[in-house]
Parts: structure tokens; sequence; C-alpha cells
């Protein structure tokens, strides 16, 4: 089969000594085929995951028609009545990235925003919940988020880390539910945006670069008429490229016109495009993109919450 006909899926979602129900392949380095790795009634053991990841395998395959039940399964997961000492906080950040991503997928895909609306809202509440909670490590969070360049998971990873450094900074859970939302949708002006600009594998020019900086604004024309959205959630979406200094866009805002959820999304977004596949460099660490905000320092971004989220960093 060609790996069209395949789906890869983390190894952090897996759970041991149970059966997921799905036939889960490999890869082949050389030959790029796909193999059989473990029948769809055979359990996994830990012993079978910590190979895999000693040997650096972060990602298994699915027939691509597994979709679905792989989808049912980690909704399971991240049931919070569902008890089990199986259930680690990172098996479980784990499926809530793939869960969060595959909604995401869906529902930018449409272009529908009153899905995407509704989709993220509810994604926001899960979010806010698991990484709320005094178990949650950043370090979970980290370890299991993709890394590809697609609008879907840039937004999926600013909406984590948004949730993350909101946390820190001592918002309340409903607080961070909201924010959270708000990182979801704070690229949704991109879906108008030519996806051969977004994935030109080189710099752009002048032209394009002014097209990309109008998504800002066409997302928050999108959304601004929404009564279930609140207005930290609307300005995230529109002054996430706002700069301290009033040198970012749309509109060249300063200081405390930013309002300080869009402070917020604004490291967040620097950091994770940082630290991301671009077409046209690879992906810089965590401490190395930390070092570059750290330069833009307070003429960029507000200095608590790039502090706040410099903390972050270093302890995951």
């Amino acid at each position: 089969m060609l790996a069209l006909d395949f789906l890869p899926i983390s190894v952090a979602t897996l759970l041991p000594a149970s059966a997921v129900g799905l036939d889960l392949f490999q890869r082949e380095q050389d030959s790029g085929r796909f193999v059989l790795y473990r029948g769809a009634t055979y359990p996994l053991t830990l012993d079978d995951l910590d190979r895999l990841r000693d040997r650096g395998n972060h990602l298994l395959y699915i027939e691509k028609d597994s979709g679905p039940r792989y989808q049912s399964y980690l909704r399971r997961l991240l049931d919070a009545d569902l008890v089990s000492s199986n259930i680690t906080p990172q098996l479980q950040v784990g499926a809530l990235n793939e869960v969060v991503l595959d909604s995401l997928r869906s529902a930018f895909g449409n272009r529908d925003v009153n899905e995407a609306v509704a989709t993220v809202s509810q994604l926001g509440a899960l979010t806010a919940e698991i990484i709320t909670r005094d178990e949650f490590a950043a370090s979970d969070m980290f370890r299991v988020l993709h890394h590809d360049y697609a609008t879907f998971t840039h937004s999926t990873n600013v909406a984590f880390y948004s949730a993350m450094l909101a946390a820190g900074l001592g918002y309340s859970a409903e607080e961070v539910e909201q924010i959270t939302t708000g990182g979801l949708l704070h690229d949704l002006g991109k879906l108008d945006i030519d996806d051969r600009i977004l994935s030109k594998p080189g710099k752009l020019d002048d032209w394009e670069f002014r097209q990309v900086k109008r998504h800002p604004g066409l997302g928050f024309r999108k959304l601004a008429k929404r009564t279930d959205l609140n207005e930290g959630q609307l300005l995230m979406v529109y002054q996430h490229h706002e700069r301290m200094d009033g040198h970012g866009y749309p509109v060249g805002c300063v200081g405390s016109e930013i309002h300080p959820w869009a402070k917020i999304c604004a490291v967040v977004d620097v950091f994770e495009a940082l630290t991301s596949q671009r077409p046209y460099r690879k992906p810089l660490t965590r401490h190395k993109a930390l070092e570059i905000l750290e330069r833009e320092g307070s003429a960029s971004f507000d200095s608590e919450v790039l502090e706040c989220w410099k903390s972050i960093i270093l302890s995951a």
C-alpha cells in the first residue's frame, strides 16, 4: 500500500497492557514500506513502548480507514470519569494533542466559521481542564507536539502554549479556557491567504508579505460580530502581531493599547514559529528560540509575560 493509505499516530498516545484495537505498522527507513508491527488484538507492553522511544520511533501508522476508530480510542483516554492507573498524565496530554489536531483540521478544512468556533470552544474547555491539573507537566506537552508547518498545527501549539503561559501567570481556570480558545482561533484569517504564499519555500517578496499581514484583520472581521467570543479572544486574533514599541501590525499599537491576552499570544506565536519546521529552514531548539525572544526583549514583548514563559521553558 502507498503512504497515502496510512495515518501517523503518536506512540505517546498508546496505552500499555491493553489492545488498541487497530493494526499498528512501522515504516521501514530504507524502503519506505509499511510493515505490520502489532496486530489489533495484541496489547503493547511498557517494554515495547520503551524500545520504540529508545530507537527514536515516536510514530507508528494505522490504515487510513481506521482513523475514526483511533479518534474514538483517544476520546476514551480523555474521559474525565475514566479511572485507571494506566492513564498517565503524559498519555492524556498525548491524546489531547491528537484530538485537537484532528478536530481543528476538520473544522478549518471546512472553512465554516460557525463550526470552527463551536469546535474550538469545546477544545478550549478540554485543554484547560487538563493543563490546570496539579499533575500537569509542561515537559509532557513538549514531548508530544507536532511541528510541521500547517495552519492547524501551528494554531494547536499556540493554543497549548497560551494555556500553559496563562496558567503560569495566575489566570483562573475559566480564563485559561477562554485564552486557549482564542489561541486556537488566532490565525483564522490565514484561511483566506493563498496557500502558495504561506508555504513558499523562501523569503516572501514585499507584495506577498503584505498579503500575509492581512490575516489578523481578516480573522477579526470573520469573528467581530459574534456574541459567543469575548473582547480578549477577539484581540488575540487582531493583536497577536502587535509589538510593545509600536513596530508591529496591523495597527502599530504600543504597550498598554495591547490586550493582556494578545501579549500572551504574541510571545508564544513567535516561539512556536521558531521551533517548528518551515519550508525554508529547520526548527530551532527551545533554548535557541528563547534566546531570540530575549534579544527582542521589552521592545517586542511584555516583560512579565516573557519572563514567565522563560521559567516554563527552563523547567520543562
